[in-house]
């Protein structure tokens, strides 16, 4: 019997627990007569005295199913045809059919299927899922998936009344880039991204879109032979990945866990580049290895593994990394442990061809201890060659005046230290302690940012004139103060994401700020020598173009001159004040398309220096940049360093995010 009238019906459901993707359809009974509470009622709801009342063996779930027309087929078949959408505790289904079969515990919803829960959103042709068995299918389906509250968002709670907004995960204006995840091969330390002036690589990217022809349920999570992710919000999609033989479930942690026999990674929906076996966590995993370029201490191109941190205590870790060092054991020789680099290079032993780098931290209430020991060489004739060593023991507290401060005890063997165009000098040990405070803070209309710094310590480190090492107490006072102040920036309103924003994740704004900077030190040694300097400079930084057309539609360049004024000298090589006269300058040119060329330096124009003209810490870089990821190469001359980065751009999906890729 049916009426055009919209009916709605309750069912109780014994629930026995969801795990990952089954969360979303896993409702079993926890018995097969409960069946019979099933209430069809066109007028009335079921009383809660008698919902409660059935509860004893099983946590009960109310499902409430409004539709255009309901049938009951022999008390064994209930169907909803038209409009159908189901509530249960918070979850949003809607369909155009849904059917039940009592003797077969299966449900099946087709045409136009529409999951929600909060952050979470699923569509599909089709879907059919035992009850008893806790098995099904779901066809052609898409989704989006926020994995920092999937497990969350997908429990049921039955104590909840609430009824989800089925809009309120596309209740954004726009879409919002907001993480990333970032590989890097060498040995160098990426700034933040000079186009979006932020860096949102948190070793994670929260939202994906998913689509497959067929995924399969069980009990302990589900499985499809083919599904394809993308974290890009537009269409066409600029990046996505295709995963062969995929299984998720939840993992010891209660994490979302997706292993995948094959992974292809698909750039611009048309390169596809095989990278193996994957394994995809909810939180952030280490890559096992990786590539690094070291000229100085290990001969060029190292392999190193990493390891999960080992929990020794709960406030101690410790975590290795085993390194094979492959320019060193294909040349069969070293220059690493050579006073002249011009010579032919000293032969190495088996045990010269590994490397190593430990890492210890601990924490206690306010104190946080870290310590990181490199070896470039196992061989026991060259340890202390090839060891470099740092620890910091560092204690966080408040003053009355100066709020959250710290004072650090440190020790350090063979540290590196880089001078202005003295270049590269060594420490060869030190140990001390300083006061640290830095304050970031608007004031007049524009940011600061203030760091100072006392303390005193004991180096043995080379001397200004020649190599030969020295070792002195220092007494040191140092502070800077760094202002940005906005001049003009443009006004962009009303603007088609979709159409602008394919070079780069966030909408590109010309702008004009005003950079300063102010250096101060005061230096005092043992030896009675003193040497104090003040630092001033200040410079433009402009950006224009909007990185929207394919040639030179982007431009940065920033110009900042600086004097300091000195008295003293140092007796160290590492700290004394040169370049009295500088000229830092950067440039960013967009060359064609998402091509981009980097550079910045600094370079003398003291005419009284007899480094006059020389460049220095000079960065070369050559990028790819695109919305949804961007991979460069940079090179590092004066220090022989480089490196190679891949970056996945995460964003917070609106509701301009389309239903199909």
């Amino acid at each position: 019997m049916a009426t055009k009238r919209k009916y709605f019906f309750f069912v109780n459901l014994g629930f026995l627990g969801f795990t990952t993707f089954a969360y979303f359809f896993d409702s079993a009974f926890g018995k097969e007569n409960l069946l019979e509470n099933l209430i069809v009622d066109t007028y009335k709801k079921p009383p809660v005295e008698k919902l409660k009342g059935e509860q004893k063996e099983n946590i009960f779930l109310t499902l409430k199913i409004f539709s255009d027309k309901q049938y009951d087929y022999d008390q064994d078949i209930y169907l909803a045809q038209g409009n159908v959408k189901a509530i249960i505790n918070g979850w949003v289904l809607r369909s155009d059919s849904l059917s039940y079969s009592k003797s077969t515990g299966i449900v099946t919803a087709k045409g136009n299927i529409r999951f929600s829960k909060r952050r979470q959103s699923f569509r599909g042709k089709e879907f059919q899922y035992n009850l008893l068995k806790q098995e099904g299918t779901i066809n052609n389906v898409y989704g989006i998936l926020d994995i920092q509250n999937v497990l969350n968002d997908l429990t049921f709670d039955t104590n909840s009344n609430e009824i989800t907004n089925e809009n309120s995960s596309n209740n954004i204006v726009k879409n919002t880039y907001n993480d990333g995840i970032e590989f890097l091969f060498g040995n160098i330390k990426l700034p933040k991204n000079k186009i979006t002036l932020s860096d949102k690589s948190k070793g994670s990217i929260n939202n994906w879109r998913f689509k497959s022809d067929l995924i399969t349920i069980n009990e302990s999570g589900w499985k499809s032979k083919r599904i394809y992710f993308t974290n890009d919000p537009l269409d066409p999609h600029q990046i996505a990945f295709e995963g062969i033989d995929v299984i998720a479930e939840e993992d010891n942690e209660g994490e979302l866990l997706i292993t995948t026999s094959k992974t292809n990674l698909i750039l611009e929906n048309r390169t596809k580049i095989f990278i193996g076996k994957r394994i995809f966590r909810g939180t952030k995993k280490k890559r096992k290895f990786s590539l690094i370029l070291d000229g100085k201490d290990r001969d060029g191109l190292v392999l190193i593994r990493r390891s999960d941190k080992t929990k020794l205590t709960n406030n101690l870790e410790l975590e290795f990394q085993p390194q094979f060092l492959i320019s060193r054991a294909l040349l069969d020789k070293t220059h690493s442990y050579d006073s002249d680099k011009s010579q032919e290079g000293k032969v190495v032993n088996f045990s010269d061809m590994f490397g190593l780098n430990i890492k210890v931290n601990s924490s206690y209430k306010n104190w946080d201890f870290d310590s990181v020991n490199d070896l470039s060489t196992l061989n026991t004739k060259r340890i202390f060659s090839g060891l470099r060593h740092s620890s910091s023991l560092r204690k966080y507290f408040k003053l009355p005046i100066l709020d959250e401060s710290s004072f650090n005890v440190f020790t350090t063997y063979r540290s590196r230290a880089w001078n202005g165009t003295i270049g590269e000098t060594e420490i060869k040990s030190a140990y001390g302690g300083f006061f640290d405070k830095t304050y970031s803070f608007e004031a007049a209309k524009g940011k600061q940012n203030l760091n100072i710094r006392f303390g005193t310590a004991k180096y043995e480190a080379e001397e200004l004139k020649n190599t030969k090492f020295t070792s002195l107490w220092r007494t040191s006072l140092f502070a800077s103060l760094n202002s940005e102040y906005q001049i003009w920036k443009s006004n962009r309103k009303k603007i088609d994401q979709n159409r602008k924003m394919f070079l780069s994740p966030v909408l590109v704004n010309p702008e004009l700020v005003l950079r300063t900077n102010i250096n101060t030190a005061y230096f005092k040694y043992e030896d009675v020598s003193d040497q104090s300097f003040l630092k001033l400079s200040a410079g433009p930084e402009i950006r224009l173009g909007k990185l929207e057309r394919n040639f030179l539609d982007y431009t940065k360049l920033f110009v900042m001159p600086g004097i300091k004024i000195k008295s003293g000298n140092s007796p160290f090589k590492f700290d004394n004040a040169i370049d009295l006269k500088t000229l830092n300058i950067g440039f960013m040119q967009q060359i064609y398309g998402p091509i981009i060329f980097d550079i910045s330096s600094n370079l003398n124009i003291d005419n009284g220096s007899e480094n006059y003209g020389e460049y220095y810490d000079t960065k070369l870089g050559l990028l790819f940049h695109r919305r949804a990821y961007e991979f460069g190469i940079y090179y590092h001359p004066n220090n022989e360093a480089g490196g190679i980065y891949f970056r996945l751009n995460g964003f917070k999906f609106s509701n301009s995010v389309k239903e199909f890729f």
